[in-house]
């Protein structure tokens, strides 16, 4: 009996190890890019929109993978899924080291449909193999998807400096060079994966009824998913441009990358406060209202106070990792049944990576069109007044 409890404790070790390295996989691939753009956009002579066009591809694989993730759990094990996503992510990652537009974009698409698998699937399996362990087990999990975005974004920049040393004879080009060294992050779970030491399990199969198309219709499942979708617009704009900003506002590209690093790392902080107790810290309604006003006064402070970006990369990076996380509780808080709330989940990802895909692109385009980013910072801080109010009409009403 207890070789049996030994031997369940080893495998369980083995398949955290295994979530873990995926979850540091999830973030960094898209967030490692935006501050090597500059580079790449000198070297390719790419315009802004191309530019954001390598940052928006990824969003639009993860809206269309989602619900090909979801389908392939009726045929397949979801540790191998998980598994094979992995390696979509790092072909994706090689591919676009090539050194061409053409490779970025095919490598762009790899990379979005391995992270939309794990984004779909891996809470999933956190809630079927540790349904005790899911509060604490998933704040780890949105840490190591900060850590990993850190690393990427953090030392983009540093490790294509090394690369275009003299004595460095290497056949690719700096920023070249620095994404090939992120794959290497990316080995990790795969390594792993074929150590053979994870058991796999086949979940429970059950036949219910489509609830997708009664969300549409509702008032508070379109404000839940609003939130959710001008969220992510939010983020995925300024994780994309922020470093083009900061070196507009005289930072240099190391400078910037780390900021943004910085921005990644924040984002982990909530997780860990708010998911053990969210229940202890005062009405959602106050909480969001915290979180959707501290997002929207670090964007006024990129626009008015540039010299303090350090600290206003903190403070975006604290305030829209909290909003994402009340979104997602918001998603359980305003439904009625799993049903419905896994229909509301997939409504508000469509919408929102949709939105998100589309926002670099726009705002790359304004940027062309006015030679500032004075007028798309201040587009951006429109989008973040309006997240304010969105945030207020989804949060649950306070018991009076």
């Amino acid at each position: 009996m207890k070789r049996l409890h030994k031997l369940a404790q080893h495998d369980a070790a083995f398949l955290l190890l295994f979530i873990f390295l995926v979850a540091l996989s999830l973030r960094g691939p898209v967030t490692g890019l935006p501050p090597l753009l500059d580079r790449i956009s000198t070297d390719l002579h790419l315009s802004s929109s191309q530019s954001g066009l390598l940052t928006s591809l990824p969003l639009l694989a993860f809206g269309f993978f989602a619900p090909v993730a979801s389908w392939l759990t009726r045929h397949f094990r979801i540790e191998r899924i998980l598994a094979s996503g992995v390696g979509l992510i790092a072909i994706g990652m090689i591919i676009r080291t090539f050194g061409s537009i053409s490779t970025l974009y095919i490598g762009a698409i790899f990379i979005g449909a391995g992270i939309a698998i794990g984004n779909v699937l891996l809470p999933s399996l956190l809630k079927r193999e540790f349904p005790n362990y899911v509060v604490q087990l998933t704040a780890i999990y949105v840490l190591m998807m900060s850590i990993g975005g850190f690393l990427m974004s953090s030392l983009a920049v540093p490790l294509s400096l090394v690369a275009e040393q003299p004595n460095f004879a290497f056949p690719m080009s700096g920023w070249s060079f620095a994404l090939a060294c992120q794959s290497l992050l990316i080995l990790l779970p795969l390594v792993v994966w074929f150590s053979c030491k994870i058991t796999q399990h086949q979940a429970p199969q059950t036949n219910s009824l489509d609830a997708s198309t009664s969300v549409w219709r509702s008032v508070t499942a379109w404000q839940v998913a609003g939130f959710l979708a001008v969220n992510s617009l939010v983020n995925y704009v300024v994780v994309a441009w922020v470093p083009a900003i900061l070196m507009n506002n005289g930072y240099t590209d190391s400078t910037a990358g780390l900021y943004q690093g910085y921005l990644q790392l924040a984002g982990a902080i909530p997780s860990l406060i708010l998911a053990p107790f969210i229940n202890r810290l005062g009405s959602h309604r106050r909480l969001c209202l915290f979180a959707t006003g501290l997002t929207t006064s670090s964007l006024a402070g990129f626009l008015f106070v540039p010299s303090w970006s350090g600290v206003w990369s903190v403070s975006f990076g604290f305030g829209i990792s909290m909003g994402f996380i009340l979104g997602l509780s918001f998603v359980s808080l305003r439904t009625n049944s799993p049903k419905q709330a896994a229909a509301l989940s997939g409504m508000a990802q469509l919408i929102g990576y949709t939105l998100a895909a589309i926002g670099p692109v726009l705002i790359g385009a304004l940027y062309d069109l006015q030679q500032s980013w004075t007028v798309p910072l201040y587009a951006m801080l429109s989008f973040a007044v309006i997240w304010m109010g969105l945030g207020w009409m989804a949060s649950p009403k306070p018991d009076r």
